[in-house]
């Protein structure tokens, strides 16, 4: 096992970026912000199932290109669903979000045996996405039948400690350059 290069580094440095500014967004419970913060997730969700979707067109790239796909049609739904039931119950945003979370986790996991069967060690990384998106998507689901002020602060924070771990991973994926 070795650690060798990783061609998405700015995903996990775009979902630190989201999952930091939601955390301090729950953290500081302002009015309102749920309905920013499902704005913010719909953009999010959709402008990375645009790029994973796109990029691998672009840029030519041949591995693991039907993954990207997938991930980005997925991704591109899951968006499409926020913005449909902005206006709806703040409960089918969560549960929407809820499910983002519990798919988030298995993509994680994916790419975590994607790595580990091409032997590099980055995979422990993604291991630990894959737990730290469960439990945000335990953070949510908590959100669903029963919104407090202590709730929510946990929620955001779980989502800022997320944020700063895909910033740190994004700095350590970028590292190892192609060779």
């Amino acid at each position: 096992m070795e650690f060798k290069y990783y061609g998405k580094p700015w995903l996990q440095a775009f979902k630190g970026v989201f999952f930091i500014l939601l955390g301090i967004l729950s953290m500081l419970q302002i009015y309102g912000s749920m309905q920013s913060a499902a704005i913010i997730f719909s953009f999010f969700i959709g402008l990375t199932g645009f790029v994973l979707f796109v990029a691998p067109v672009i840029l030519k790239i041949k591995i693991n290109r039907a993954w990207n796909f997938i991930l980005g049609s997925a991704n591109l739904a899951f968006a499409l669903l926020i913005i449909l039931k902005m206006n709806g119950l703040r409960m089918d945003i969560y549960v929407i979000i809820v499910y983002w979370m519990l798919f988030n986790a298995i993509a994680e996991l994916i790419e975590a045996g994607i790595l580990f069967l091409r032997k590099n060690a980055f995979f422990a990384l993604f291991g630990i996405h894959f737990l730290l998106s469960l439990l945000m998507g335990s953070g949510f689901y908590n959100l669903i039948g029963n919104i407090d002020e202590q709730r929510l602060f946990n929620m955001g924070l779980i989502a800022l400690v997320f944020g700063l771990v895909n910033e740190l991973s994004a700095y350590m994926l970028s590292i190892k350059k192609p060779e």
